[in-house]
Parts: C-alpha cells; sequence; structure tokens
C-alpha cells in the first residue's frame, strides 16, 4: 500500500471514530479486507479458519467502536489484532501465553518514522565504523578493506601485500580487538 492509501485509510479512520456509523464502518471494510485476506493467506492455507477471524476483526472493531480513537497507523493496528487472532486461533500460538515484542516485530509493518530512525542508526553506525576505521594503523586498514570490503582470503591477502598469512591473520585480529574496543 502506497502513501495515497494510508492517508485514505487514516481519513477513512478517523470518520468512522468520528461518525461511528455503518456507511464509514463498510468503507472501511472495503479497504482493509483485501489486505488483510492476503495477509491471512500467507499464514493459513485454512479458508474457513481465515472466514472465521476476518469476521471477527471485523466484528470486533464494530463492537469496539464506541472506544476506539483516531490512531497515526490504524492499518498497522488492525494487521497486528487480525495477525494476532489468526495465529491464535489457528493453534499457532499455543506454545506462546503471550506474544513478545520480537513476536509482534515479526508481524508489524514497521511506521514510517520507525523506517526513518532505521535508516538514521545505521548511517550513524556507517559513520562510527568508517572513524573507528581510520583511527586504525595504515596497514590495519589495508588489511581490514582486503578482507572484510574486498573480501580476499589470508592467501589472497598474502600475495598481494607480500606479508605472511600468519602476519595477517595477527594484524586482522588485533584490528577487530581494536575496533570492538572502540565501538562499545
Amino acid at each position: 500500500m502506497g502513501a495515497r492509501d494510508t492517508n485514505e485509510i487514516r481519513a477513512l479512520w478517523k470518520a468512522f471514530v468520528n461518525n461511528r456509523s455503518e456507511q464509514d464502518f463498510y468503507a472501511l471494510y472495503r479497504q482493509f479486507f483485501p489486505y488483510l485476506l492476503s495477509i491471512g493467506l500467507k499464514i493459513t492455507t485454512d479458508r474457513d479458519l481465515l472466514k472465521d477471524v476476518l469476521n471477527q476483526q471485523f466484528l470486533q472493531l464494530w463492537q469496539q467502536r464506541e472506544t476506539l480513537q483516531d490512531i497515526g497507523y490504524p492499518l498497522t493496528y488492525v494487521t497486528t489484532s487480525f495477525r494476532r487472532k489468526l495465529l491464535k486461533e489457528g493453534g499457532m500460538l499455543s506454545a506462546v501465553s503471550e506474544l513478545t515484542d520480537e513476536h509482534l516485530q515479526l508481524y508489524t509493518e514497521q511506521s514510517p518514522e520507525q523506517v526513518s530512525l532505521h535508516r538514521e542508526e545505521n548511517i550513524l553506525l556507517q559513520r562510527r565504523i568508517t572513524n573507528a576505521i581510520q583511527r586504525l594503523s595504515k596497514r590495519k586498514q589495508l588489511l581490514i578493506r582486503l578482507k572484510y570490503f574486498e573480501g580476499l582470503s589470508y592467501a589472497d591477502m598474502a600475495t598481494k601485500t607480500g606479508l605472511s598469512e600468519r602476519t595477517i591473520y595477527n594484524k586482522v585480529h588485533e584490528a577487530i580487538k581494536e575496533l570492538r574496543k572502540e565501538l562499545t
């Protein structure tokens, strides 16, 4: 679903939460149903179970319409609830008494804010690693680049640098220890 769909879903959700009308509910249903159906088919091939859980999900939304609030990501909210119900009803959560953050992470979409935050964290980590590598000696920088960025074996590195494999192994090991110390 694209950004246009996300804005449309937010508008439909807001209308349903504010008006609590059947018309708004059916508009939301028409928007969510195909998406939830495709999600459900990835989880189970039992079509009867899938139909039952889809009906339960929409029935619950209708029954809770008086207490629902306007939220930023209604699709994520409904999808998470639906997946949880489907996994529970299908017996796929029998060994799990309660969903943990790890379980929810497996079955939820990331919000745009989460994607942006993750991207920023990766950029900061890359900068820290680059800075840490630059603080290594020139020889260790070269060996790290050959080993991890160019993917050369110790034998190939020995041929390219004229150093013995043992020396290269030791220097790479020292460099990794220095990087770990620098990055922790």
